[in-house]
């Protein structure tokens, strides 16, 4: 643990100070052993409070240190650099000075923490550096709160038993898969007679509203008639069965489920009331799929098109059965090893959680649409996600150790590799984006999970189970609107989410 260089940066001044000087007394500090006064107790679920105290001969000794590189270095009227008396200097140099041993003593006083009680931080530490002063007299004391890695021990990994899901992608599949392709093509157009019908579009108010008092109300807002109809907080999960046969100008009423994210605690999980006021339906007209449209989309013809879309079936469908496997797990070493995680932390990595997400099933094959929808509903229920990902990072990491595995430089070039392959790109644009986005280190984590659950399947009992279904999710259609007003930060962290998943289209 350390303090970083941004304090560091912020101490430096005008005073003629040699840079040199001053980073080899640094380093000085660092090594030298000081004798603190350590209070080390629990303040919640992965959060230590340190209260140090640094002694006053500890204090006196740095300032002699400070001072001397001052007293070298300073030009003072009068006086060749190095000659000025040792109480001009402090008095003309006295707050540089003071700030100079308070970066110094809180470097040392970090890193001595790191190496005598390996505190295995996750964060920064929450500290104010400017808040902190040195007393005239007596001791140097702080106080700070800091966040560090769970504590548990490594879980038995070598004997479990799961179920890898096996299912053969049939022809009826394959249809429905077309089905859907085409309609990527197709027309809206306005259906002038009837009621409504799955597949439709339906144009409608919605009236979100929890025990009489109205939470939200949407306008003018277009959404298809699927089985769920998804938002940004939550879902209504029989829409299909609700809006049956409506038809312009009627109004339905059914139930929408708010999920854990939700920006109201209370409502988290609950269920509310929401309005529908249809104003207007739309149908969709599939295109001519004659020669000429096959090959404008890059297909010879319908069956090259059906073969390419029975790949993606079964790219889809490893992609989920490995899925399974991992999640099956995960499930059974946190069953083994539970442990709680502090709720800031999950909070933290809620977008990110929301990326890589969306980022592993557009690589499985995913449509736009349904990436949509499926980011709308881990979104929704972030908080419960990212919790299961964090405990499933913990415990695959403490494998990993066990294991002794690691990230090599030629893991992430592969993976980088890999990535351009799909993208399209050069691994050199591909490591430049990742840099700047700074998701380097999300990549090796990736990697490194990945790696562990591979060590994993070496050891333990995988049975092949077939299945009559595929695991799907209902279908679903996604608005960018909520049943809750979202506040400003949510709202925020929503956009960064989208802008992170769109780029990655």
């Amino acid at each position: 643990m350390s303090t970083g260089e941004n304090e560091r940066d912020e101490l430096q001044t005008d005073a003629p100070v040699a840079d040199e000087a001053e980073g080899a007394q640094d380093a000085d500090a660092s090594k030298r052993r000081l004798n603190l006064d350590v209070q080390i107790t629990d303040a919640g679920p992965c959060k230590k409070h340190l209260k140090i105290a640094v002694p006053r001969s500890d204090i006196d000794q740095q300032f002699e240190e400070s001072l001397g590189t001052f007293r070298r270095e300073a030009l003072v009227p009068g006086f060749r650099p190095g000659k000025a008396p040792t109480q001009l200097v402090q008095r003309r140099y006295r707050k540089e000075v003071a700030g100079q041993v308070k970066s110094a003593l809180l470097m040392a006083c970090m890193e001595q923490l790191d190496e005598e009680h390996k505190l295995n931080p996750i964060t920064q530490p929450d500290f104010d550096f400017d808040a902190l002063e040195i007393p005239e007299d007596g001791p140097m004391e702080f106080e700070l709160e800091v966040e560090v890695q769970p504590e548990f021990e490594t879980p038995e990994y070598k004997n479990l038993v799961v179920k890898r899901p096996v299912r053969k992608i049939a022809d009826a599949d394959v249809d429905r898969q077309y089905q859907g392709f085409l309609e990527r093509y197709a027309q809206v157009v306005p259906k002038l007679e009837g009621g409504a019908d799955p597949g439709d579009f339906v144009v409608a108010d919605l009236a979100f509203q929890n025990e009489g008092q109205t939470l939200n109300e949407v306008k003018e807002v277009q959404f298809r008639l699927q089985p769920q109809l998804r938002f940004q907080d939550g879902v209504i999960p029989d829409l299909a069965t609700a809006l049956a046969g409506v038809k312009p100008g009627e109004s339905r009423s059914t139930k929408a489920e708010i999920g854990t994210s939700s920006p109201d605690a209370a409502l988290r999980g609950k269920t509310v009331d929401v309005t529908i006021q249809v104003h207007d339906l739309k149908t969709i007209r599939l295109p001519e799929t004659d020669q000429a449209f096959f090959q404008g989309i890059g297909f010879d013809n319908e069956a090259d098109l059906k073969d390419a879309l029975r790949s993606v079936l079964e790219r889809r469908g490893e992609f989920q059965a490995r899925q399974a496997v991992r999640r099956q797990i995960v499930e059974q070493l946190i069953e083994r090893c539970p442990f709680d995680l502090p709720t800031d932390l999950v909070k933290r990595q809620e977008v990110s959680t929301l990326r890589r997400l969306v980022s592993e099933m557009r690589e499985a094959g995913y449509s736009d649409s349904e990436l949509r929808a499926r980011e709308a509903e881990i979104r929704a229920n972030a908080h419960d996600v990212t919790l299961r990902n964090l405990k499933e990072f913990f415990l695959l990491s403490k494998i990993a150790d066990a294991e002794e595995i690691k990230v090599e430089d030629d893991d992430l070039a592969e993976e980088i590799s890999l990535i351009a392959m799909r993208s399209d790109e050069t691994p050199r644009r591909v490591r430049s984006r990742l840099e700047k986005e700074g998701q380097l280190d999300n990549l090796a984590t990736q990697i490194l999970e990945r790696k562990a659950i591979d060590r994993i399947l070496e050891y333990i009992t995988v049975e092949l189970e077939e299945v009559s279904t595929p695991e799907e999710e209902p279908d679903a259609d996604t608005l960018d609107e909520t049943a809750l007003p979202a506040s400003s930060e949510e709202a925020e962290a929503a956009s960064e989410a989208a802008e992170g998943s769109s780029e990655q289209k």
